[in-house]
């Protein structure tokens, strides 16, 4: 995902630190939310769909994005 990559260069060049560097801090809290199963955000998570147990700095941009393109379809 090329795009993705141009903008993880972008924020770890705002931030002083590298592409990697900002992944990992977003699976990081990607990881956190999936943990604590907060109610508020369980309908939001219900609709990702993923390949492991949790998804990707890239999945959950990508399907956050489409969730909030009101031209998408639903991910179900």
């Amino acid at each position: 995902m090329k795009n993705f990559e141009k903008i993880l260069d972008k924020i770890a060049k705002e931030n002083g630190t590298t592409p990697e560097d900002v992944r990992l801090e977003m699976q990081r809290a990607i990881d956190e939310v999936y943990k604590q199963q907060n109610a508020a955000a369980q309908p939001v998570l219900n609709q990702m769909t993923f390949r492991g147990d949790k998804p990707t700095p890239e999945e959950f941009v990508l399907q956050l994005a489409m969730m909030l393109d009101e031209n998408s379809e639903p991910l179900h």
